[in-house]
């Protein structure tokens, strides 16, 4: 078939489902016919009370200073492709908090989703990863054997500061997953984990989880396993390091724990600019890798960014090309962008490559764009590159095409844009998740700028509702006699 336009495109769900403070459709499987996403709630809020950066003017959503007075139970919505419908299957119960209060979500967002038969298992199951507030217990796996009901399983031994999961991905009859995510009641990181360690398990429901890989895979710069990929017969676990750069490693597998190789490090020859392994894929025979920086591509705490994300290409031999992004001389020789994009697609607020996926013999990519928050960034004190451009391109004109991108090629190196402005929707910051079904790609969005959101009228800022705030889900279809 034919790639997909923006045209081919049509949304399903505005406006995080009828609810602003569904601000991520952070995860998606396709399970038993149907699409299941699940919402990461009050990510702007939970920002503007837990991280003093990045001093945005006003802040960007009203939010209050109570944070639990907002509902943050995270929710799971089920897409019948029969009655083209969203019916939300499932709620995060509610805890009393570790300091006596009462009404603490279990779980404020869903960040992944797998379909997995286990020993215990008798057919596939919906398997879910959780985030959990810091007043709240450890996060949990959820199982689902019908898409409607769902219960934790036996937790992996994490610390107690961990508080998130990312990717949960089969491999070799095993479930792998890894923290993503820690906190306590002093500070919260986000996207970074107390431990670097990837947990496997061949039977959830009874748990057995068990370390596959040494800490940082010996590496104590190695602060987070934060992406994981199966390709070429080998489970891949993609790092953070803010010392010198993301690794890649790879396994195949065996009884844990695995014997592991390092495919780069040191970000693959870009350093601090590949600081974190974000998104994998596989495509025609290749493994696609984006890399950038945390924190939306500029990690104030370490002072790494602001820089735009790359895209590489890696072979089973370990070789690796770079698609998007720099020029520069590596270990394995020179390296050009043989797309002929520079980092970000040439766009420098794309700081993520935040999710991939194939459908219908073409690779999609998609982005995280931070051009929605100029109008309440203090440029002043943002580095040249960035006022440089606020100053060329105009504060407004950047921030009305603000908006996050998504991309597709038919080969992996030539690529053509879907959409370079969030489908229209300056407030879709990211292309969160994928899910390639018959019925064809639902793409769902990260757009935290509700429900209500800071707009400028003659000259001072005020509040407003915003009909578009909030996550979306599209649903992109070749047209009837597409050519093929």
């Amino acid at each position: 078939m034919s790639g997909l336009r923006f045209d081919d495109f049509r949304l399903t769900c505005r406006n995080g489902f009828g609810d602003g403070w569904n601000h991520y459709a952070h995860s998606m499987a396709v399970f038993r016919g149907r699409v299941y996403v699940g919402t990461m709630r009050g990510s702007f809020a939970a920002l503007k009370i837990g991280a003093p950066a990045p001093d945005l003017k006003p802040w960007p959503i009203d939010s209050p200073a109570d944070l639990y007075s907002i509902d943050r139970r995270a929710e799971i919505w089920e897409y019948t492709p029969e009655t083209e419908t969203w019916l939300r299957v499932y709620r995060s119960p509610e805890v009393v908090g570790v300091n006596g209060r009462a009404g603490i979500p279990s779980y404020i967002g869903y960040r992944g989703m797998t379909v997995f038969q286990g020993a215990s298992d008798s057919a596939p199951c919906l398997y879910v990863s959780t985030w959990s507030p810091h007043l709240a217990h450890s996060p949990d796996v959820l199982r689902s054997e019908d898409g409607r009901h769902f219960a934790p399983v036996v937790r992996p031994p994490f610390g107690p500061s961990v508080r998130a999961c990312r990717t949960i991905q089969p491999f070799d009859g095993r479930v792998h997953l890894s923290p993503t995510a820690s906190g306590t009641a002093k500070g919260f990181v986000q996207d970074i984990g107390s431990e670097a360690v990837i947990y496997a398990s061949d039977d959830l429901a009874q748990g057995g989880w068990t370390p596959s890989n040494p800490e940082g895979f010996g590496n104590p710069d190695n602060a987070t396993i934060f992406e994981m990929a199966v390709y070429d017969g080998h489970l891949y676990g993609g790092t953070v390091n803010a010392a010198t750069g993301g690794e890649l490693w790879k396994t195949r597998g065996g009884q844990p724990p695995y014997t592991w190789t390092k495919v780069f490090d040191r970000g693959a020859g870009r350093g601090l600019h590949n600081e974190v392994i974000g998104a994998m894929c596989e495509f025609k025979g290749a493994l696609y890798v984006g890399c950038g920086i945390i924190n939306g591509g500029y990690h104030r705490a370490h002072r790494i960014g602001p820089a735009a994300a790359e895209l590489l290409r890696v072979w089973p031999d370990d070789s690796y090309e770079v698609i998007v992004g720099e020029s520069r001389i590596t270990e394995q020789g020179a390296k050009v962008p043989l797309s002929g994009y520079s980092a970000g697609f040439d766009n420098l607020f794309n700081g993520y490559i935040w999710r991939m996926a194939v459908h219908e013999d073409h690779l999609y990519a998609g982005t995280m764009s931070w051009a929605s928050l100029l109008p309440y960034l203090p440029l002043h004190r943002w580095p040249a590159t960035v006022a440089g451009l606020v100053r060329h391109w105009g504060l407004e004109r950047l921030s009305e095409r603000g908006g996050c991108q998504l991309w597709r090629s038919a080969d992996g190196v030539h690529w053509q844009p879907v959409t370079r402005d969030g489908f229209g929707n300056k407030f879709n910051w990211g292309i969160r998740t994928f899910g390639s079904t018959p019925q064809g790609l639902f793409v769902g969005t990260a757009n935290p700028f509700g429900p209500r959101v800071a707009v400028q009228r003659n000259g001072a800022w005020e509040y407003r509702d915003n009909p578009r705030g909030g996550c979306e889900v599209w649903l992109g279809q070749n047209p009837p006699g597409a050519a093929t």
